[in-house]
C-alpha cells in the first residue's frame, strides 16, 4: 500500500467517525423530541407565562442554638473487655465445612471458547 492511498484510507476514516458522531448527536435530538411529545402535557414549546408569584411577607425565622454535647474522651464510660475473645476449638472449625459439603458434580459443558 502506497503512502497516497493510506493518506486516502485515513481521511476516509476521520469523515466517517465525523459522520457517526454527527449521525449519533442527531439521533439523540429525535429521540429527546419524541420522548417530550410522548408523556401527556409536554407539547415541545416553552409556555411564556408564568405563575403569578406569590405576595412576598416577611417572616421571622429562629433557629435553636447547637445542643451541648460532653466530650466522651477521659470519662471513663468505655473500657476494654475483661478477658480477650477466644477463637473457636479447631473440633467445630473442621465439623461445619464437611456438613455444608454438596455430592460432586460434573461441571456443566461450555461451548463457544476458544
Amino acid at each position: 500500500m502506497g503512502s497516497t492511498q493510506r493518506d486516502q484510507l485515513v481521511q476516509r476514516v476521520r469523515a466517517a467517525r465525523w459522520a457517526a458522531g454527527l449521525g449519533a448527536a442527531g439521533l439523540t435530538a429525535a429521540f429527546s423530541v419524541a420522548a417530550a411529545h410522548a408523556f401527556k402535557g409536554h407539547d415541545g414549546r416553552k409556555s411564556t407565562a408564568a405563575a403569578p408569584a406569590p405576595a412576598k411577607t416577611a417572616h421571622k425565622v429562629t433557629v435553636p442554638g447547637p445542643d451541648n454535647v460532653p466530650a466522651i474522651a477521659g470519662d471513663g464510660s468505655l473500657q476494654p473487655p475483661q478477658q480477650a475473645p477466644q477463637s473457636a476449638p479447631p473440633q467445630q472449625q473442621q465439623q461445619a465445612p464437611q456438613q455444608q459439603q454438596a455430592p460432586q458434580q460434573q461441571a456443566p459443558p461450555v461451548s463457544g471458547g476458544s
